[in-house]
């Protein structure tokens, strides 16, 4: 070939080798040639192996003995939390104790547990202290009035003592204190951060008062000091709420440096019940703030809303495609904050394996949503989180 013609043709050919390299990229990116089912999609848990851990939640005993359920749980997540079966409604007597000796009822969480542990799959504690889902008899007397403060103390440090010492050894992580505080927060509410909490709807903020948190996290380091403690909560979007779960966090840790090696609390878990709504810089903001505590953070309890009466309660929009698409545009905007900022994140949990049992389906919201419709389908929120860059 002569030089002319070399001079003619190299420029053209590197437009095509150009054109081909892109091309490839834009391969890559692809969902893994969009799957059909959940069974020959990419594990989810192996996508973000390097990033943190995926999990899902456990509605009952026989999910494991249920082939697609269980099939789904252990290709596509490394992480399980019981949704319901280590509350303690489950868990602690149901009647107040004739004597010192309670007699728990651990049947159920065990079987999730050591399944879990079976399949080789992580487990979270899912959660300690909470002011629903507990029985009354912990922190009131027969009639509804608040327990004396050492009866009330006496029940807290026995209870979680308990409990924590029951599973230790089988759990990567704790949600200590759930939810502990108040919805509609100003900035003056969370200075201090014991003016934020639930007041006459907290059992044990009634009978003990503020210092319960605290202790709640001490008498769990005692029992397990392996275990991670995390503190959990809804709406952490919300710079009020996430004000006060910081100066919370901020002031407990300054005054428990060290207990047995580390500060008290190991983490802040970010529930992240999501609408198609939320402004994903929200959830960046808090991140950006809880990462400066020097603090884990876990995605717990993830769903978006997508339709149904939780986005207008007088004329519900209807699941169809478009609420798809903007379900998925929302996970994969989550997702890419969460890549970024990985480093600070340990784990990712939704909240839901399909829409046919999640609780804002099985409440009548409407809500579809998880990643898989109620007959295990992909949705376009699955392909969303598989490759939030490339949707």
């Amino acid at each position: 070939m002569g030089n002319k013609a070399f001079s003619y043709f190299l420029p053209r050919l590197c437009v095509i080798l150009f054109v081909i390299l892109c091309v490839g990229l834009l391969a890559c990116n692809t969902p893994e040639g969009d799957p059909d089912t959940w069974d020959t999609a990419r594990p989810l848990h192996d996508i973000y192996r390097n990033n943190f851990l995926v999990g899902n939640i456990v509605r009952d005993t026989n999910c494991f003995n249920h082939a697609t359920r269980s099939g789904i749980l252990r290709r596509h997540y490394n992480t399980v939390t019981a949704e319901n079966h280590m509350k303690p409604d489950f868990i602690a007597p149901s009647s107040r104790p004739a004597n010192d000796t309670w007699v728990y009822r651990f049947s159920s969480a065990d079987t999730i547990v050591n399944a879990a542990l079976n399949a080789g799959m992580k487990v979270v504690g899912h959660t300690l202290v909470w002011h629903s889902q507990t029985p009354a008899w912990l922190t009131r007397q027969n009639n509804g009035s608040p327990l004396d403060k050492d009866t009330a103390l006496a029940n807290l440090e026995k209870y979680v003592t308990e409990v924590v010492t029951h599973f230790k050894g089988r759990l990567i992580e704790w949600d200590v204190a759930n939810e502990i505080f108040r919805d509609g927060l100003s900035g003056t509410d969370t200075i201090d951060w014991r003016n934020a909490l639930r007041m006459n709807d907290s059992g044990w903020n009634t009978a003990i008062g503020p210092e319960y948190v605290e202790l709640a996290f001490y008498y769990a380091r005692l029992a397990d000091p392996e275990v991670k403690l995390i503190y959990n909560d809804y709406s952490l979007n919300n710079e009020f709420k996430a004000r006060a779960v910081y100066n919370m966090v901020k002031d407990i840790n300054a005054r428990y440096p060290n207990v047995m090696g580390r500060p008290l609390i190991d983490g802040i878990g970010m529930q992240s019940h999501h609408r198609i709504f939320t402004i994903p810089r929200s959830v960046e903001d808090s991140i950006v703030l809880f990462s400066s505590l020097g603090v884990e953070i876990a995605i717990t309890e993830l769903d978006i809303t997508a339709a149904g009466r939780l986005l207008d309660q007088s004329n519900p929009p209807p699941w169809n495609e478009t609420a798809a698409q903007r379900q998925a545009e929302q996970y994969a905007a989550m997702f890419k904050i969460f890549l970024k900022y990985q480093s600070h994140i340990n784990r990712v949990t939704f909240w839901g394996l399909d829409d046919g049992t999640h609780w804002r389906t099985l409440d009548g919201s409407g809500a579809h949503g998880t990643l898989l419709d109620r007959n295990f389908n992909l949705k376009p929120a699955f392909f969303a989180v598989m490759n939030p860059y490339g949707f």
